[in-house]
């Protein structure tokens, strides 16, 4: 898909406008479609390659950091106005909430994926942006690792009340963690379906509302793959 987010179409209740501050959206969809609309929140064109950094944070599955540097020292430059005694403690107690205090004067290329995703969780939880955006951080983890990561999300969601976008491929993700639920066309056009969830939290999964959302939610997508199908046919 060639077009970038400005040329969609937008809906007619403004599905792809920014959050507002405090709101989580989530989007469902193709991984190229949902970069591209990441892209497109954080004011990026397709053919452009850096993310913006003022007031906008990223927690994706490959975080960078500076590898000559530890890790206190990395995140040291999440606070730049703080004074040292400041910023010493702040750091200190991060790296504790993280479970990486033992590994504060080791560098990041001797951490696993696992921890390298939980430094970058330790500096967002530092930096409180007022945007996040959240791709697929903990898809190339195992299941175990993924839940004991994810418990962090929440936490980051809602610290500083920031407009937050996640681009998962998990229905289930997305109704635990957003307000807003959009699923995204495969082709340029307008959102294909969006939910508000109004589900009280913490949201259950076996709960009779969280399975009638994921159906429909589910019904969405189903109903997207069969109308781009055709499209997808013809240009073949």
């Amino acid at each position: 898909m060639s077009a970038d987010l400005h040329d969609l179409p937008r809906s007619h209740d403004h599905a792809l406008s920014r959050p507002a501050a405090g709101e989580v959206v989530a989007l469902l969809g193709t991984p190229e479609v949902r970069a591209l609309a990441l892209r497109g929140f954080a004011g990026l064109r397709a053919d452009e390659g850096t993310v913006p950094t003022a007031g906008i944070g990223l927690l994706c599955a490959w975080p960078r950091f500076f590898p000559w540097l530890d890790l206190a020292e990395n995140l040291a430059f999440a606070l730049p106005k703080a004074t040292p005694f400041e910023r010493e403690g702040l750091i200190a107690n991060v790296l504790v909430r993280v479970g990486l205090a033992a590994q504060a004067t080791q560098r990041p290329g001797t951490l696993s994926p696992e921890e390298l995703l939980r430094l970058a969780i330790a500096r967002l939880l530092l930096v409180r942006p007022r945007l996040l955006l959240i791709d697929e951080p903990f898809a190339t983890l195992d299941t175990e690792a993924r839940n004991r990561l994810a418990a962090f999300l929440p936490e980051l969601c809602t610290q500083g009340r920031p407009a937050v976008v996640i681009a998962t491929g998990s229905v289930e993700d997305a109704l635990r963690l957003a307000d807003r639920i959009l699923v995204l066309p495969q082709q340029p056009g307008p959102v294909a379906f969006s939910l508000d969830n109004l589900l009280a939290r913490p949201r259950e999964e076996g709960s009779v509302g969280f399975v009638a959302l994921r159906r429909e939610l589910r019904r969405a997508l189903d109903k997207e793959v069969r109308h781009a199908a055709p499209e997808v046919e013809a240009a073949a």
